[in-house]
């Protein structure tokens, strides 16, 4: 006679293609169905059909949105509270800010035996308004006592939230990151030939030093500082063009900066892009200016292609670009700290690529999506024998 199966919920806010939606989804479709009933439970922001595509039981909860929102916020919690009664869960992951606080409240109330909560990014910043971290911080340790087990995407954002007196060493896991990276992989096997095809196909000109940022076009991700950035540079240097890869609500804005600055034919927007790979292949230099990230996906993938990084520190950015081996790390907003470094690539173009290929050696199996999936499901048996659940 078969045991009977471990009902799991993993619960987020925002379900679309950034890379903690992916995370979630890889985690919950990897589990062993034959041992695990998994439902996903998503905020008002969702794209179902991700979830349905791979298999995975899914839940709405309209009232779960990412602003703070306290009348929906409370609404969220009671729903989330009434569920988890209903379904008796002996496992709640949760993850990103909202449905972390919410739903590990909510987890607690109903007395799930396991509540586990994932850490995509910081929720507390040195670009939020003190008042807002101080809440933020208060809700996070209050947290960490209904929460079993955190599990972190990095070593940085784990250091972080140590620092800040959010729990114990012994309550984090570092759990990478899991993403497909055979395209990248590949895309690093091109030939120059080939980038520069590429190159030639997003409607460069020839000889074109390609700088790029593979980011949603959202103001914390900082494309303002390049815009600046190429500012000074442009004049100066002009086979030097910038590529902003991806969408997002700050388009509008950030477009009509460029055209103000009087470079739309330096800077580039290429929108939403299925050919990711491809795209860091053809950059020269990567570029990276968010304020806040756990572990940048972006990175690891523009290191296995073999393309140098210039980024602003943030949550894991040290985890992925060593000073002087494979790019170079600058406080957040020296722009110019980083438009020195990326000078110094324009006139030595060898420079850049001797550093770009030192990437690869960054990239092991910890971040293959096959490597996250045994870990996650090791961390549910360990914690379940723990309980006496198994």
């Amino acid at each position: 006679m078969s045991s009977p199966q471990i009902r799991v919920a993993h619960v987020i806010t925002r379900f679309h293609g950034a890379g903690g939606a992916k995370n979630t989804l890889f985690t919950c479709a990897g589990l062993d169905k034959t041992r695990f009933q998994v439902d996903l439970i998503v905020g008002a922001s969702a794209d179902a059909w991700r979830a349905q595509d791979a298999g995975v039981s899914w839940i709405q909860i309209p009232s779960l949105v990412r602003p703070i929102r306290p009348w929906q916020d409370a609404r969220a919690a009671r729903a989330l509270l009434r569920l988890f009664r209903e379904k008796n869960y002996h496992i709640v992951h949760t993850h990103l800010a909202k449905a972390g606080i919410l739903g590990r409240w909510a987890a607690h109330r109903a007395g799930v035996p396991i509540v586990i909560h994932s850490l995509h990014g910081a929720t507390f910043s040195p670009a939020h308004h003190p008042l807002t971290n101080a809440l933020y911080l208060a809700l996070e340790r209050k947290a960490m006592t209904w929460t079993d087990k955190v599990v972190s995407v990095g070593e940085d954002l784990t250091r972080r939230y140590l620092a800040a007196g959010v729990g114990a060493p012994d309550d984090y896991v570092i759990i990478h990151s899991g993403m497909d990276l055979q395209a990248f992989r590949a895309a690093g096997e091109l030939s120059e030939a080939q980038r520069e095809a590429k190159r030639r196909a997003l409607g460069l000109p020839p000889g074109a030093f390609v700088a790029g940022y593979v980011a949603a076009l959202e103001w914390r991700k900082g494309h303002r500082f390049l815009i600046r950035m190429m500012q000074t540079l442009a004049p100066r240097y002009p086979q030097l063009h910038l590529l902003f890869a991806g969408e997002g609500f700050s388009a509008s804005r950030l477009k009509a900066m460029v055209t103000k600055a009087g470079l739309e034919h330096r800077i580039h927007f290429l929108g939403y892009r299925t050919d990711v790979a491809e795209i860091l292949a053809a950059f020269h230099v990567k570029l990276f200016a968010s304020n806040r990230e756990g572990l940048p996906q972006v990175l690891v993938q523009a290191n296995a292609v073999g393309v140098p990084i210039l980024a602003f520190e943030a949550e894991g950015v040290r985890d992925m670009v060593r000073d002087g081996y494979n790019g170079y790390v600058f406080p957040y907003g020296d722009v110019a700290g980083m438009t020195a470094a990326l000078e110094r690539f324009i006139q030595n173009p060898d420079l850049a690529r001797r550093m770009g290929q030192q990437g690869p050696s960054l990239v092991d199996d910890r971040w293959e999506i096959a490597t996250m999936q045994r870990k996650t499901q090791a961390l549910y048996d360990q914690l379940l024998q723990e309980k006496g659940l198994r």
